[in-house]
């Protein structure tokens, strides 16, 4: 499983979530709503500050992916042509240019919201 962690009070947190819900078909995602009680507890070392900045995925060794990366590892466990997508992280510059497009995005979230 690659647990999820994201933003429930945020509109565009939870609009992202459904895409990727929708896009998913590895059937090993946990979605986790950052405020729920159980999230803090399952994953205590995980600071409320960072999990607001961005997306957090963590898989069953206890790895934790952020932001852009947590988008890459959740296209990496899609069967098939979906999971290929991730090798787009290694082309020289991809990660660099999609980690700054995240922090863009990320910024600027609850502003969308409004």
């Amino acid at each position: 499983m690659l647990a999820i962690l994201f933003d429930g009070a945020c509109d565009m947190c939870r609009t992202s979530l459904q895409a990727i819900e929708k896009f998913d078909s590895s059937g090993r995602l946990e979605p986790i709503d950052l405020h729920e009680p159980d999230a803090r507890a399952k994953f205590p070392d995980l600071e409320l500050k960072d999990l607001l900045e961005e997306l957090h995925a963590v898989d069953d060794q206890g790895n934790v992916y952020r932001g852009a990366r947590a988008i890459n590892e959740i296209l990496r466990i899609q069967p098939g042509l979906r999971g290929w997508l991730a090798y787009a992280w290694y082309i020289p510059g991809y990660a660099w240019l999609a980690e700054r497009q995240y922090q863009r995005i990320a910024a600027s979230r609850y502003q969308r919201d409004a």
